[in-house]
Formats: structure tokens, sequence, C-alpha cells
């Protein structure tokens, strides 16, 4: 096999664009967070860690390369 057939696999986890369902503030998360996140402004929970992929409590807005 030649070197430039091999392909570099894409990681699974990115960042994530969310929106709080609550007072609309956008917010950059990571998709496998480690801790709970909480809005900067309001306090309502946006993500909720889970050992491996966090659970997005809010809107999605876009993921981030």
């Amino acid at each position: 096999m030649r070197k430039e057939n091999i392909l570099i696999p894409k990681p699974r986890s990115n960042f994530l664009s969310v929106q709080c369902t609550n007072c609309q503030e956008k917010q950059v998360i990571y998709s496998h967070a480690t801790s709970d996140i909480n809005c900067k402004s309001c306090g309502n929970p946006i993500a909720k860690k889970t050992g491996g992929k966090a659970t997005i409590l809010g809107e999605i807005i876009n993921t981030l390369d």
C-alpha cells in the first residue's frame, strides 16, 4: 500500500454552536463534554455529561469544523 492511499479518519467529536431554549443565548460547546454545561446568562442547563457523547438540551444551530 502506498502512502498516498492511506486515509486519515475523521474524529467523531466536534464543537457545536448551541442556543439556549430559555433566553436564546448562543454558546459554543464540545460534543463530548465531561461536565454539565449551563447557559452563561440565565443558568439553564444546555448539556449534561453521560460518560460519552453529551446530551444536548439546547437547540443545535450548527457544527464547527
